[in-house]
């Protein structure tokens, strides 16, 4: 399937489905997308979930841009931008009007899955100590924590990957009644981003999905 974003070749990943029935989606982690097909994304698993996941945090680049009037993989019609909200966070996606799928970025799928959460006072006053800038989860672009806590680009907040959901999630991939098992704090991330090197993202969500990486690596 060709991207919508970038127009390359995205990648057919096997992901497990509810009532044990496989199913394939479409991931382009070049400009960190993906295509579900017609109910797809809530045909999945736990254990689809995070299959996906381990794709995210795989070492990429924040997601770009979508071209102004993205159109649909399969029929070409341009896809419809659309605003929903899971539990108390908010999130976009974009529809074809034919019923063929749904385009999501990775950041918006976190949200979907209630994965992501925005930092509370404490949180950003500890960063401002300690980390000064960040880049900002959805398009990239630098947030001075001295004065915003927005991104001056594209109006995202600045948010994290939820590390309570992070070790919820994982333990019931493990089948461990005690959800807190492998959890990851805030002060984990701000560890994770301070001895990162300098080729790694600074994006927050970024780092708590490598932090979510080795949380994979040891269920």
């Amino acid at each position: 399937m060709t991207c919508p974003g970038c127009r390359g070749d995205m990648l057919r990943l096997p992901v497990d489905g509810k009532l044990e029935r496989p199913i394939q989606i479409d991931l382009c982690l070049t400009c960190r997308l993906i295509w579900f097909d017609r109910y797809e994304d809530l045909q999945l698993a736990p254990s689809g979930t995070l299959r996906v996941f381990e794709y995210i945090s795989k070492p990429g680049q924040p997601s770009t841009p979508l071209p102004p009037a993205p159109t649909c993989p399969r029929c070409g019609a341009p896809l419809v931008m659309t605003h929903d909200i899971q539990r108390n966070t908010r999130f976009r996606y974009w529809r074809c009007d034919a019923e063929h799928g749904r385009l999501m970025t990775f950041v918006d799928f976190l949200r979907e899955k209630d994965f992501v959460r925005p930092l509370t006072p404490a949180e950003i006053a500890q960063l401002r100590q300690t980390i000064k800038t960040v880049n900002c989860g959805n398009c990239g672009g630098p947030i001075d924590l001295a004065k915003d806590t927005v991104c001056s680009h594209c109006g995202s907040a600045l948010s994290i990957l939820d590390p309570d959901q992070m070790a919820q999630t994982v333990a019931q991939l493990k089948g461990a009644p005690a959800p807190g098992e492998h959890a990851a704090d805030f002060g984990a991330i701000v560890d994770a981003m301070k001895t990162a090197p300098a080729s790694d993202s600074r994006a927050l969500l970024d780092v708590g999905l490598r932090v979510l990486a080795e949380l994979l690596k040891k269920r």
